[in-house]
């Protein structure tokens, strides 16, 4: 049986508190935040992989598309799970909701 990895389950976590909040405030995706921290991401990645993620993302936040969002979250391929690494949705949530899911993670590894 092998080990899910801390930084895997730290980004579900993370995923499925940012989609909680979508629904809760009927937030939209396509914002200023989240295309900056889109760019940012951006700006700091190497490789063709994790640029097709940040251009499928661009598409997704473009589209508003928060269906394939949840599919994103739900999902453990590799490609997925690379999508959840490189989210630029992260920036929805406040600090307290941040550290509100590092309890959690702290809380599943106990």
């Amino acid at each position: 049986m092998s080990t899910v990895p801390l930084k895997v389950v730290r980004k579900k976590l993370v995923h499925e508190a940012v989609l909680d909040k979508i629904d809760r405030e009927h937030l939209s995706i396509n914002t200023a935040e989240v295309r900056t921290r889109l760019q940012t991401n951006r700006e700091h990645v190497h490789g063709n992989m994790l640029r097709k993620c940040l251009d499928q993302w661009e598409r997704i936040i473009a589209d508003n598309d928060i269906d394939t969002v949840r599919k994103i979250s739900v999902s453990d391929t590799e490609t997925d799970r690379e999508m959840r690494n490189m989210s630029p949705l992260s920036v929805l949530l406040s600090e307290s909701e941040r550290l509100h899911v590092l309890d959690l993670l702290k809380r599943t590894r106990e």
